[in-house]
């Protein structure tokens, strides 16, 4: 018997060894700069850290100053052997959680180690490294409970507070969840006053001490975080899919969450309480972040949550409903496979052979698109191996970014500039990232994470600062069905007082604004003002001035529509705009955007009714005779509003 258990774990060893090689052959331990509207965040974060931004108050987004641990991009300051040893926790984590559940399945560890190749693994797990921290610290919460090892609550610590400087938004969540699990692990007897007063001490100091390293002030980062939580619904809620292919996803996350129930209300037991908790809270959480855009790659990441979590039930359930706990897990895995290979086929444009190219590298894709050749197979062996991650760890170079620059800017524009600061309108941040550029944002970085009254307010109040960039590259650009200039109203305000539109360039077949600072401010003067209340489906027609036309007004949900936003997407607001010709467009109005008003007239839509706002006020532009307020579904708002419209000239 005794050798027969010797001999079992040293396959498990072997598995585990095995297992570290597949992690190494399918990650890398840093990144290179991108070219796309997520590329750019990724390099204006980097680029905060590099010039010392504080966080909370000179750069506001959900990231923090440990965020490139998200994104492998990493600042010039930082080697990539940190994010090594981020990289060899993780799989410290993944080895403890294995090695648990091969106990806990004796015989069966086979099923255990088939089924941490299908999910642990970044083919399979979560590819967001803050989400993927949160679960090693629900699993280390829940260990310390069933434990009652303090190491356990260590381990969740540190993890808490790496999430905090990782991703805000999300470590709000953990705090809760973690200062609560203290009062209640104190409460239930798990452990000790003097423990779980210790854990707290050393939970605030290590986080207020790092404040400082990380330059981040604590109170405006977590007060931006709020307002970027509380708009960020209803700014970025769209619709990727379409009925036919959301339909079948929506059908296997209610089986998953049957299978799930179902388990639970079988085995139901007040100790489990907890655990049901988390799961459940973790499930919710997963399912917010992956139907707000309801796309190919977010559905896909909540289904690849589901396993993990179904771990937690079966590792931390009593022994006496282990099988079912096996079998629910079992269940919950099929399902996750089956709905992520429906959406490879989608993703694959409903062809066998684009699902297959969902799989290998993307330039080993591409490459396959045009015919197949065996040398293919050994092009992704050559990138998916351990030694591919050393030779990248001993070879990586920071300036190996700007070795291939996709954007050159044109070299009269970077004259131009020169080593003056400069900030780019909407997102485009890559442009400044490849060439060097002197950059000093706006606080929240890319206009379309600007969706709120206060966040537009925060990126006006910076361009009327001292400390304003002294160009800024600006360009009309819609998201998401919104009018392209019913955004950053605030900053608009600033453009007309503090600079002058100086010069045009064309980048990537765009055509940008060339605005310079001015050292006098002008006057923009609030001429008239009128107030009014109105319905849903009503005509409601405009002033008739000259003078560019900003409408405010506070239209709030109903009770229909607070719950759908809460459990699925907010309501879709729409504005039908009748221009002065008789014409008629149909914009997405975000609700927080309209409570900090909109320059509703003149026409502005396009950069050439730009460039005549801009230099001439906006008296030749096409004027807007009347709008209209409609809801998509119907239901989902109040009766009645109130609205403003205030005129302005620039003296």
């Amino acid at each position: 018997m005794q050798s027969t258990n010797t001999a079992v774990h040293t396959k498990q060893n072997l598995f585990l060894v095995f297992f570290s090689l597949v992690f190494f052959s399918l990650s890398l331990p840093a990144g290179y700069a991108g070219a796309d509207i997520d590329a750019s965040w990724h390099e204006a974060l980097v680029m905060a850290i590099e010039k010392n931004f504080v966080f909370g108050r000179d750069f506001i987004f959900n990231y923090g100053p440990l965020g490139y641990l998200n994104t492998g991009l990493l600042p010039k300051s930082v080697p990539p052997l940190l994010l090594v040893a981020v990289e060899l926790f993780t799989l410290f984590n993944y080895l403890i959680i294995i090695r648990l559940a091969f106990n806990k399945a004796g015989k069966k560890w086979w099923v255990v180690a088939v089924s941490a190749l299908l999910i642990f693994m970044p083919w399979g797990f979560i590819a967001d490294t803050s989400f993927t921290l949160f679960y090693f610290f629900l699993f280390w919460l829940l260990h310390a409970r069933q434990t009652r090892n303090a190491i356990g609550l260590l381990l969740a610590f540190v993890l808490s507070v790496l999430i905090f400087y990782i991703k805000v938004n999300l470590s709000i969540v953990v705090y809760v969840i973690f200062f609560a699990s203290l009062a209640y692990f104190y409460l239930a007897r798990y452990f000790t006053l003097r423990t779980v007063i210790i854990l707290a001490v050393l939970q605030i100091a290590l986080t207020y001490s790092l404040s400082f390293l990380l330059n981040v002030d604590i109170p405006a980062y977590l007060g931006a975080s709020m307002k970027i939580i509380d708009s960020y619904q209803d700014g970025m809620a769209v619709m990727l899919l379409s009925t036919g292919e959301l339909l079948p996803l929506l059908l296997f996350e209610g089986l998953i969450l049957l299978a799930a129930g179902v388990f639970i209300l079988v085995s139901f037991q007040w100790q489990s309480l907890y655990l049901y908790i988390l799961v459940a809270l973790t499930w919710f959480l997963g399912f917010k972040q992956a139907h707000t855009a309801v796309g190919h790659y977010n559905v896909f990441g909540f289904f690849l949550f589901m396993s993990p979590l179904a771990v937690l039930l079966y590792l931390f359930t009593t022994d006496k409903y282990k099988i079912w706990a096996g079998r629910t897990f079992v269940v919950i895995l099929a399902l996750q496979l089956s709905a992520t290979q429906i959406i490879r086929y989608y993703m694959g444009e409903y062809t066998l052979k684009g699902y297959a190219l969902t799989y290998p590298p993307g330039a080993v894709a591409q490459a396959m698109k045009d015919g197949f050749s065996p040398t293919q197979v050994f092009d992704i062996v050559a990138q998916k191996n351990p030694y591919h991650f050393l030779k990248r760890l001993f070879t990586y170079d920071y300036e190996d970014n700007f070795k291939n620059i996709p954007v050159k800017l044109p070299q009269t524009l970077l004259d131009k500039i020169g080593n003056a600061t400069v900030d780019i309108v909407p997102h485009q941040v890559t442009y400044l990232f490849f060439n060097k550029l002197n950059y000093n944002p706006r606080p929240v970085i890319q206009s379309y994470q600007a969706n709120s009254d206060w966040l537009m307010q925060k990126n006006g109040e910076k361009y009327l600062s001292d400390t304003a960039p002294t160009y800024v590259l600006y360009h009309i650009e819609s998201f998401r069905e919104q009018n392209p200039f019913w955004v950053e109203t605030d900053l608009t305000k600033a453009l007309l007082q503090k600079y002058q539109l100086t010069d045009t360039t064309l980048i990537e077949k765009d055509t940008f604004f060339v605005f310079q600072h001015q050292k006098l401010k002008k006057d923009l003067q609030q001429t008239t003002s009128k107030e009014i209340t109105f319905k849903l489906d009503e005509d409601i027609i405009l002033p008739t001035t000259d003078a560019p036309l900003v409408f405010s007004a506070d239209i709030n949900y109903s009770l229909k529509g607070k719950l759908a936003r809460l459990f699925f997407q907010p309501p879709y607001l729409y504005c039908q705009v009748t221009y002065e010709n008789g014409n008629q467009e149909n914009f997405r109005v975000i609700d927080k955007i309209l409570k900090g008003g909109i320059f509703v007239s003149p026409k502005v839509t396009t950069q050439s009714d730009a460039a005549t706002f801009f230099l001439k006020g906006g008296k030749d532009n096409l004027k807007v005779r009347k709008i209209r307020f409609w809801a998509k579904y119907g239901g989902g708002f109040g009766d009645n509003f109130k609205g403003n419209f205030q005129a302005y000239k620039l003296l």
